[in-house]
């Protein structure tokens, strides 16, 4: 019994040392080292025995050609160099593997660290079998191919092929390697980086006490002496209500955690029992926001009866929750509250001053200072509506951006079929492992017959890759034959016995039969799928083409392809609707089950694009491969320039490695014209030197001046700006179905939502690279929630999403993912200073570069709930309103602010936040049926109708009886809210042509059919357009006010005086 044992503790030892070694994880630098110093002995192995393992007409002799008949004493020698090879690319590989298999940042560089290794040793074994064939053929007489001469060189042959298709899988480690190794290093700088600027942050934190820098720095500091890892001070933990009954917390954990947003508690507890308030804007574009900058010219002005009159309704609120169009205004609010820095004053600028500075205000400028009707900020928004594009040039720029992505992303959609494909050429063409012919060799005279392979073979120095032969099927039919054994073994094993170790070993046997699987129909599609594709476009290229006529080719494809994501762009969620109030006469579209058309839509722009990926791939190699066997003829003739323009691409391609996907999206230039509009402040110019009356103007915010989400993010006093945009999610951590984002939002203190967890804003925006913290500012925040066009979107519009990432009509984002900071604090979690071993591990750190790799992810939707950046986009992907959020924050008091273009008469998007409320929040909303806030008064021709003959009588079947539902919110005990303050009020105010309208309003919906639902697509408003959301918003204000006055104490007056 201890002799079995000791027998078997060695083979334990090392089954277990193997195991560990191709576990993920983080090596040390020592056996990192040591991994790359086998990697450079293997190398210098490999090229000492190289040559001498050659011999002449090797190949040829290895793959069936006995014409070629070596003496066995020339055949020794390189047999036993051939040794020093295997050796030699084993330690090269195998290392490389390990390397990737221990150190790749995704669970597929893991997956196939391991793939290459096994395929290492699998290569290894076939060059054995194959040296040890050849030693044998040397007994036989060749010549006949007959009995066990013909098996050794069938088996040979086999071996041979089978050892160069693994290798062919297992080479790509090396350059694997070296990129892995080359992002832990970025890692590691970047870490060190990052701790600079965490210990920085912490001071400036900690020594700024002043009420503006406490409004600024909301999260609390660090000692700096006290640093950890940046994702320990980045990470902040979950805020969850707590709930005293333990059987009711778990019954309702998922509501419960649902509640999960920091800061959240002590605004309840600084509230003392009173309601917390909450204003949501929605989306909708430029439409949503000049409704909203109405709705809060007048919010901005209502004032509690018996209040100061500066204490305005506005300013009392807690939170202002903004999505999409509606973060326009709510980011033009917040910015215009934030006076110019004091750097301005340092260089100079003495003729002008700030309004503070001019006005000797002994307090922060408030939210209801700003915006106010006639201002300057005001005008300066009301003359750049057209926001996209106002001018000509601004149009053409516009327009040269998406050409400009469009280009980026078909290089980097394109560039690795080309090197596959010219890699993959030369391949096919020096070793004669494919299991057809890729092209056919033709003599010009007899075409378009092939040459004949005795007519082949007959010429000197022919290549073996134009003959068919069988050995290929013999290699692929090793993997099916350990396929079936592996299987048979599962089968016995589960027959035998159902105890937990025998089936745990079954489970592991399928698992490598799983493995022999992938690995073998890897190599079926390099040994036959390839070739095949490559004859096919070989038949292709067969009609001999100019270069000019391809030059027409890739001009066409290309401008069909901008023309389509323009359309894309500019169709988005066009409605139209009929002088009924109905829907217009419905399509075919309409009749077919929800979701079909994007699904086929999406399927279709799919297939077309893998269709043109693997006709590039199939092109490039079939010519280079007709290129190097049959030289320079047609319809070959455009190869020849093959190796310039690869040159070329490969430039193109290394610029391309060092930019950034979002920096090649049009998510800058939208960024910039949303702040060209939004991001405005009051400023004051003497004129004369004081002589004549000094002058107030708008400025937009310089370039030079990054308004940090952290420091720009929030105002003294006042409410807290909450940026609702959704992350996107797929695979296992996706939501329910139909839902492909989740809630994510941004604001000064924190980032993230209760699904992925939160981050500390100052925190991650110092850990964050330089290209990371652009995306941490207002302007920003703004022009994330409003990414529309993102390619991952959520429930809207998913058939356009291949389409607007290959396209580059990019809207979105990529930002530091709270779920995996949460993973790296539970991995690394913070250790007694005398254990940290930080410097003896390669650690990591967000990337510097969202390069190319992201681009396919936003290409193929693959948003993975564990990668370090998640996708970030338009917050309307998850929920319009803005009003889940505010429930999230146990707001009581919540006034909606409804600018959407949802058609009447269905309310959908309130529909869509009150089920999300329910379901996600276990919040109930019941809006009233009577009354004059009832559901009903917003129904089109609910209202009174114009008389016959009056110009205004064609909107009788479109006008409402109202413009504001009053409902009642009542919180799930889940929400941690006590019994008696879980009931809340919710005023709901939607845009539509209510009978109360101003003349010049009604007139103005008489002419436009579609008001108030023009298309979010239109971002080119008019000023008639503008001026006409804006007094609808401000009609709403007043309806708001009036519903709060028939509900609450005290009463809110107004003033029209601006």
């Amino acid at each position: 019994m201890d002799q079995g044992s000791s027998e078997q503790e060695p083979r334990r030892y090392w089954a277990a040392w193997l195991s560990h070694a191709i576990d993920p994880g983080a090596l040390t630098i020592y056996m990192t080292a040591a991994l790359w110093a086998a990697v450079v002995a293997g190398g210098v192995l490999l090229t000492c025995t190289w040559k001498v393992a050659q011999f002449p007409d090797l190949m040829r002799y290895t793959f069936g050609d006995r014409a070629i008949q070596p003496p066995t004493s020339h055949l020794l020698g390189p047999l036993l160099a051939d040794i020093g090879v295997i050796v030699g690319y084993v330690l090269v590989l195998g290392s490389c593997a390990l390397i990737i298999a221990r150190l790749a940042t995704t669970a597929t560089g893991t997956r196939y660290g391991r793939i290459a290794l096994l395929c290492t040793g699998v290569a290894a074994a076939a060059d054995a079998a194959e040296d040890v064939g050849l030693y044998l053929s040397t007994f036989h007489d060749e010549a006949a191919q007959q009995g066990v001469a013909k098996f050794v060189t069938t088996a040979t042959a086999a071996a041979a092929t089978l050892k160069w298709s693994m290798l062919a899988i297992a080479a790509l480690a090396v350059p694997a390697a070296i990129v892995v190794l080359w992002i832990r290093w970025r890692a590691r700088r970047q870490l060190k980086t990052s701790q600079e600027s965490l210990c920085r942050l912490s001071q400036e934190m900690t020594q700024h006490d002043s009420p503006e820098h406490v409004d600024r720095f909301s999260v609390e500091p660090s000692s700096p002496a006290a640093m950890n890892e940046w994702w320990n001070e980045c990470r902040q933990e979950s805020s969850a209500p707590t709930i005293t009954d333990e059987h009711a917390r778990f019954d309702t954990w998922a509501w419960n955690s649902a509640y999960n947003v920091p800061g959240a508690g002590k605004v309840l507890d600084d509230r003392h029992g009173q309601r917390v308030r909450a204003v949501c804007l929605s989306g909708g574009g430029v439409r949503s926001a000049s409704v909203a900058m109405g709705a809060l010219q007048v919010l901005s002005k209502a004032t509690p009866d018996g209040k100061d009159d500066s204490e305005k309704f506005i300013d009392s609120v807690d939170y202002i929750v903004s999505v999409s169009g509606g973060g326009y205004t709510a980011g033009a609010r917040l910015l215009a509250c934030k006076e110019e820095p004091d750097s301005e004053a340092r260089r100079g600028v003495s003729v002008t001053r700030t309004v503070r500075e001019r006005d000797a205000l002994d307090r922060p400028i408030r939210v209801s200072d700003r915006f106010a009707e006639g201002s300057v900020e005001f005008e300066h928004i009301r003359r750049h509506s057209s926001y996209i594009a106002d001018s000509l040039p601004t149009l053409l720029r516009a327009l040269g951006y998406v050409f400009r992505n469009l280009l980026a992303s078909v290089v980097i959609l394109f560039w690795l079929p080309m090197f596959l494909g010219l890699a993959l050429g030369y391949l096919y063409a020096y070793l004669p492992i494919a299991g057809i012919v890729p092209v056919l060799r033709y003599d010009e005279r007899v075409r378009p017959h092939p040459l004949t392979e005795q007519f082949i073979t007959g010429q000197s120095g022919y290549f073996q890759s134009l003959i068919n032969h069988t050995y290929t099927w013999w290699a692929l039919g090793t993997f099916a034959v350990f396929t079936v054994v592996l299987l048979a073994i599962a089968l016995c094993i589960e027959v035998r016995s159902f105890s937990p170790p025998q089936e745990a070993l079954r489970n592991r046997v399928l698992s490598r039969m799983n493995g022999v699987m992938l690995i073998g129909l890897t190599a079926a599609l390099l040994l036959v799928g390839v070739p095949a594709l490559m004859r096919v476009c070989a038949n292709a290229l067969g009609t001999n083409f100019s270069s000019g006529e391809i030059s027409g080719a890739v001009a066409s494809v290309l401008g069909l392809q901008y023309l389509s994501a323009i359309a894309a762009m500019v169709w988005r969620r066009r409605i139209r609707i009929s002088p009924g109030g109905s829907s217009a006469k419905r399509s075919w579209r309409t009749m077919l089950p929800p979701g079909v058309v994007p699904y086929l839509l999406t399927l279709l722009t799919l297939a077309v694009l893998f269709l043109a990926w693997l006709t590039v791939l199939g092109c490039v190699a079939a010519g280079v491969f007709g290129y190097l066997t049959q030289g320079v003829t047609e319809p070959y003739r455009q190869i020849a320039w093959l190796p310039w323009w690869l040159v070329g691409t490969a430039v193109i391609v290394g610029m391309l490695c060092f930019a950034d996907v979002t920096s090649l999206s049009l998510h800058p230039f939208y960024r910039w014209r949303l702040a060209n509009t939004f991001a405005v402040r009051r400023r004051i110019r003497n004129r004369a030197g004081g002589a004549l009356p000094s002058q107030p103007y708008a400025e937009t915010y310089p370039a030079t001046e990054p308004t940090w989400l952290h420091t720009h993010g929030a105002v003294a006093g006042g409410p807290k700006f909450v940026f609702a945009a959704a992350a996107a999610i797929s695979g296992e951590g996706k939501p329910a179905p139909g839902l492909n984002a989740v809630s994510f939002v941004l604001s000064s203190d924190y980032i993230g939502g209760p699904e992925l967890g939160w981050l500390k804003t100052p925190q991650i925006w110092a850990a964050s690279p330089p290209r990371l913290k652009r995306d941490l500012t207002v302007q920003a925040a703004v022009a994330v929630s409003g990414a529309a066009f993102a390619s991952a979107m959520g429930r809207q519009n998913k058939g356009f999403q291949a389409l607007l990432a290959v396209s580059g009509a990019r809207l979105g984002t990529w930002l530091p993912n709270p779920h995996h900071v949460a993973t790296l604090c539970e991995r690394f979690p913070i250790k007694p200073p005398e254990k940290h071993t930080r410097g003896r591990e390669l650690l990591k750190a967000l990337p510097a570069v969202r390069g190319f790799t992201y681009f396919y992810r936003e290409l193929f939707a693959s948003n993975s709930k564990e990668a370090r950046l998640v996708q970030v986009t338009d917050g309307g992907h998850y929920e319009n309103l803005g009003l889940v959020e505010a429930l999230r924050r146990r707001a009581r008091l919540i006034v909606c602010i409804d600018g959407g273009g949802d058609p009447p008469p269905l309310l959908s998007g309130l529909a869509d936040a009150m089920r999300l409320a329910k379901s996600e929040l276990g919040v109930e909303i019941t809006l009233d049926e009577t009354g004059p806030f009832a559901v009903q008064n917003l129904t089109p021709g609910g209202g009174t109708p114009f008389p016959d003959g009056d110009a205004l009588a064609v909107l009788n079947s479109r006008v409402t009886k109202g413009t504001v539902v009053r409902g009642s919110i009542l919180y799930p005990a889940a929400s941690g809210l006590p019994k008696g303050q879980r009931e809340g009020l919710l005023i709901f105010a939607k845009a539509a042509v209510w009978e109360g309208l101003p003349e010049w309003l009604l007139t103005y919906a008489g002419n436009s059919l579609i008001f108030p639902h023009d298309s979010t697509s239109d971002q080119w408003f008019t000023e008639s357009q503008f001026a006409a959301y804006t007094e609808l918003g401000r009609v709403l204000g007043r309806s708001v006010v009036d519903a709060y006055n028939a509900s609450e104490e005290p009463k809110l007056t107004y003033s029209n005086d601006t």
